[in-house]
């Protein structure tokens, strides 16, 4: 009787034990799924938040000249002129400097490099973005000079009848040669060079029996460019579109923008195509990031004077969408679109929505990204101020 009562009450607690298991089990399931939803709503809340305005967290007044230019650089800003440049944090903090004297200054920036051409002449300065300089003067005149995240600069230059391709090493001395012949190869218009200095991309204009004829050409400075005759391991024909511009969008990947197409292509060592289209509207702006490349064309009659489109990197389209804003610049910050004009700032997620739109009292010259973040830098002709976003109130 002693061992019946015994085993009953056995089972009795196994059964408690197991029902105890069951209940905290539920109860843990619960629990998760309520934090999982209290994030996604906290995640959700934070990715719709509207801004109204804006908070000047820093603020320094302007001593150059109208003249000076601005881009960003890091978390700062780069400015400069012909006779030098400077790089400031957003606060207006000097981090370097030097001096040069040029006619027409064009900037290429790849991380802390920094090279500054004298388009039209022959001279360029190279920063390390550690208050290191290097001067060098070529043989010819500039057409443009692209830099690689290690100051490997590639300089394409202006020969008459030959171009020139020449790649110098931080510290001045030339690394490679190469020449195009311009009744054969045609005109230089464009050049991209990789982050990693290896591989070189070329848009050359030609004219063949009265028409213009378009020829992208793809280097590969690396082993396994030394397989191809003059490292160039393709060249591919556009016809009578003509590419004006062409960019490493990262280390590996190449869009070709025509007139009115564009061209995605994976370039690890030789291009593949990606994915291509052609419009059917014009191409009023185009903007990229290392991730996406972006378009506005003109929506013909419609209300909305514009469309903004936006691909990811395997031509899947992002954002699709009609607008009517006034603005002069453009470009991707994170994952949002920034457009403004002097009086008019405007910054869209990339689902369409508009995050911020402002009006301004007084002209400004230029609104820069700071890091991906709420803070931007606003310019006009006496200040240079960083800002913050300040969220809607509700």
């Amino acid at each position: 009787m002693a061992i019946e009562l015994e085993k009953r009450d056995l089972r009795s607690y196994e059964l408690r034990k197991r029902k105890h298991k069951q209940i905290v089990t539920i109860i843990t399931i619960i629990l998760i799924i309520a934090a999982v939803g209290i994030i996604i709503f906290a995640v959700n809340l934070f990715l719709h938040k509207n801004y109204t305005s804006y908070q000047v967290i820093h603020k320094t007044e302007r001593s150059d000249s109208s003249s000076a230019k601005y881009e960003s650089y890091g978390t700062g800003i780069l400015r400069y002129s012909r006779d030098g440049a400077m790089a400031m944090d957003g606060a207006g903090n000097l981090l370097w400097n030097g001096t040069f004297e040029m006619k027409d200054p064009i900037t290429d920036i790849c991380d802390k490099y920094v090279v500054i051409s004298d388009r039209g002449y022959k001279l360029l300065e190279i920063f390390n973005g550690e208050g290191g300089m290097t001067t060098i003067n070529v043989p010819n005149p500039i057409i443009k000079s692209v830099i690689a995240n290690q100051g490997v600069v590639a300089v394409l230059m202006d020969g008459d009848d030959v171009n020139y391709i020449k790649f110098y090493s931080e510290d001045g001395e030339e690394l490679v040669s190469t020449r195009t012949i311009n009744e054969k190869d045609g005109f230089p218009i464009d050049l991209s060079l990789s982050n990693d200095g290896r591989k070189l991309v070329t848009s050359y204009l030609s004219i063949s029996s009265g028409k213009v004829q378009s020829k992208v050409t793809f280097y590969n400075f690396g082993g396994v460019g030394q397989n191809y005759v003059d490292n160039v391991v393709a060249g591919i024909d556009y016809g009578q579109t003509i590419i004006p511009n062409i960019e490493f969008i990262n280390n590996d990947t190449v869009c070709t923008f025509g007139d009115n197409r564009f061209s995605l292509y994976s370039m690890n060592q030789t291009p593949k195509v990606v994915y291509e289209e052609t419009f059917k509207s014009e191409i009023k702006s185009i903007f990229h990031s290392d991730k996406s490349v972006g378009f506005v064309l003109d929506n013909g009659d419609k209300e909305d004077k514009y469309r903004i489109l936006l691909y990811d990197l395997k031509g899947n389209v992002i954002l699709d969408k009609a607008i009517n804003y006034n603005y002069d610049n453009i470009y991707i910050s994170g994952d949002e679109v920034t457009l403004y004009s002097n009086l008019e700032w405007i910054i869209l997620r990339n689902n369409g929505e508009e995050k911020f739109h402002y009006t301004f009292d007084s002209d400004i010259s230029y609104i820069l990204p700071v890091n991906n973040t709420n803070n931007y830098i606003i310019i006009d002709n006496q200040n240079i101020e960083e800002v913050k976003l300040i969220e809607a109130k509700k």
